[in-house]
């Protein structure tokens, strides 16, 4: 085979498929049709003279071969990307790319933005709210903070802290509709939570069950932001992490029932933005947000958040 052939556009197709793990999904990903999809996956096998997919009704699977040539193909890309990168570091404002999930990004990142931009005024900052964790190879951003473990090669992955999730309710709604007195007191309220819960199975596997048999969700969404503000409004309880304690006082922590879960929370980034000033700033300032010293709640061991006076259970349970 003559390297020389290869298309490099024809690899960033066959990257986008092999990640989607359909020729359709990748198609729609690079807004093209899936007929020149499949026009460009032959002429590359064809080109290197080797298969490099197994297709089927379920999608398609890498052959050996395939796998290779993805490893070899993100390499290259990152290749590309950080030579962009060091143009850009010198030739023009650095803008760093930040994803990060809402709640985090809204109640966290934002109100500590300031102090950033005034340290580090010849940079730019993008925070992108994702639901999913982003691919960094694949130019989603920078710099993620993540829930996933980050298990991709040429991945910078570092414990940022952990997540400890607790009970919370407003004053309003314990008022109306008494404090539970432990979990299994749950199933007499309305419960709030989030769908992202269910993917967090490190977490919540070992204690889920228990609890879950005996509660009905009256309410569920796929944003951090909105449960809070749905908690707060008193439409319920809900699990939230104990670091709300820190920053709204709208909800109180049903501190006397143990922590649901415990979580930890991922900051990743490709090798390629090691040593960049602007990058390392964001770097340095995110860990200085997520200081357990400082900031009791994102420590490995739960530390309750301080005691807030909850109505008087006894008298309030059942009106």
């Amino acid at each position: 085979m003559d390297l020389r052939t290869l298309d490099w556009a024809r690899l960033k197709v066959f990257q986008a498929v092999a990640e989607q793990g359909s020729l359709s999904a990748g198609a729609a990903i690079l807004s093209v049709s899936q007929a020149k999809v499949s026009r460009d996956m032959e002429d590359l096998e064809m080109t290197i003279g080797q298969q490099l997919f197994i297709r089927s009704t379920r999608g398609i699977q890498l052959t050996p071969l395939g796998a290779d040539v993805l490893r070899s193909v993100r390499n290259m890309a990152e290749s590309a990307r950080a030579i962009s990168a060091r143009i850009t570091e010198v030739d023009q404002v650095p803008n760093v790319v930040i994803a990060t999930h809402d709640a985090i990004a809204t109640y966290w990142l934002a109100p500590r933005l300031a102090e950033l931009l005034l340290q580090r005024p010849d940079i730019d900052v993008t925070i992108k709210v994702v639901q999913d964790t982003p691919n960094l190879f694949a130019g989603d951003a920078d710099i993620s903070i993540q829930y996933d473990v980050p298990t991709a090669p040429n991945l910078i992955a570092r414990q940022l802290c952990w997540l400890h999730y607790i009970l919370y309710a407003s004053p309003s709604y314990l008022a109306q509709r008494g404090v539970p007195e432990d979990m299994f007191d749950l199933g007499k309220h309305k419960f709030l939570t989030h769908v992202g819960y269910l993917k967090q199975r490190e977490a919540w596997a070992a204690k889920t069950p228990a609890w879950l048999e005996i509660l009905r969700r009256s309410f569920q969404s796929n944003s951090s932001t909105v449960l809070l503000e749905s908690c707060a409004a008193g439409a319920g309880i809900a699990p939230m992490p104990s670091y709300v304690s820190d920053f709204d006082t709208r909800v109180l922590p049903l501190a006397h029932i143990p922590p649901l879960a415990s979580a930890r929370l991922w900051l990743a980034y490709p090798e390629r933005i090691r040593g960049m000033s602007a990058h390392e700033a964001v770097l340095d300032w995110l860990r200085d947000a997520f200081d357990p010293q400082p900031y009791a709640a994102f420590r490995e061991t739960y530390a309750a958040p301080q005691a807030r006076a909850l109505p008087n259970s006894k008298a309030l349970i059942g009106k």
